[in-house]
């Protein structure tokens, strides 16, 4: 439900971002750098991050519009089903799978972060900079998950289906000039 009264008609997320463009446009291209640009990890395997992270933070909002994300990506649908099971994601690589549970800790326990954590990682033969893009993706989208929530946007099944596709084809900036009809 809405929680501001200027909101009351948002869609989805797209509208709370055009309602102040300069506000977000900042926003909008660290998320198109942190989820589209160069990595070790593949575009869907940050969106699986990103939804599982929006899992733990109940953000339905964005969990559904990375499932339609990774859908609209090609995901197989057995992975895509399995978002909901936690660090149990099925179908996804060795590398997603030992970062997922720091994904987690991440996003629960920030302050307990600590260099065993990363060492841990490192051992299991993720890269340096792979942790750090996926310490991107966790951080980002608990920001985004709290924005969501705080405004109240919820979506509809045509709306992700829309912005999924969107998302897969187009990338986040098309945000600012995507609204949903």
């Amino acid at each position: 439900m809405p929680n501001f009264s200027y909101s009351k008609d948002f869609q989805g997320v797209a509208d709370v971002f055009l309602r102040s463009p300069n506000v977000y446009r900042p926003l909008l291209d660290f998320i198109e750098t942190v989820m589209l640009g160069p990595s070790e990890l593949t575009k869907p395997e940050r969106e699986i991050i990103a939804a599982h992270v929006s899992r733990l933070n109940g953000c339905d909002f964005c969990l559904d519009a990375h499932r339609a994300t990774l859908t609209a990506m090609g995901v197989p649908a057995e992975t895509v089903s399995t978002l909901d099971k936690g660090a149990g994601i099925e179908g996804v690589s060795e590398t997603v799978r030992h970062l997922l549970p720091f994904a987690e800790k991440l996003t629960r326990t920030p302050a307990a972060i600590a260099q065993a954590d990363i060492d841990v990682l490192i051992e299991l033969g993720v890269a340096e900079q792979t942790i750090e893009d996926a310490i991107n993706v966790v951080s980002l989208f608990n920001y985004v998950n709290r924005l969501v929530d705080a405004f109240g946007v919820e979506g509809s099944p045509d709306y992700f289906k829309l912005v999924g596709h969107s998302l897969a084809t187009n990338g986040y900036a098309s945000l600012l000039r995507h609204k949903a009809a």
